[in-house]
């Protein structure tokens, strides 16, 4: 088993064969967790305390081969608009709830949560469910 207790501070060689953990945005914020990557290494993770690991972080570097993070698609309600103020309001809706949210410049997403359905009607906005990489920077935070 890998234990990576540290990110390196080069990048791979060159012809080193690249391997992925594909990760949840939860995920991607855990510093304590066992992992095991596409290619089936076994991985446990001991980082300091706040690390994130965005997708392409550069995990490891080994004999060989390297491991880089990917986004794993997760459910999410995305919603487009051409009225700024309109998603302005979603944005604040949103962050009232606590919710992370990811602003993209056509879109923002929130996590899918079944409750949203109602604030969708009551701003009369059109989301849609789909999958994807969920690409907050924001920090999962623990909910009372």
């Amino acid at each position: 088993m890998l234990l990576i207790d540290h990110l390196p501070e080069s990048s791979p060689p060159v012809g080193s064969a690249r391997d992925r953990v594909v990760l949840t945005w939860e995920e991607r914020a855990k510093t304590r967790q066992q992992l095991r990557s596409e290619g089936g290494r076994e991985i446990a993770v001991k980082l300091p305390t706040g690390t994130r690991l965005p997708p392409e972080t550069l995990l490891f570097v080994g004999d060989g081969f390297h491991i880089v993070v990917a986004a794993a698609d997760e459910d999410v309600w995305v919603i487009r608009s051409a009225d700024a103020p309109l998603l302005a309001r979603v944005a604040y809706e949103i962050g009232n709830r606590h919710f992370p949210i990811d602003i993209r410049a056509d879109s923002i997403a929130v996590r899918f949560d079944h409750t949203l359905a109602e604030l969708w009607d009551r701003l009369a906005v059109r989301a849609e469910s789909a999958r994807r990489p969920f690409l907050s920077d924001q920090r999962p935070t623990h909910h009372h």
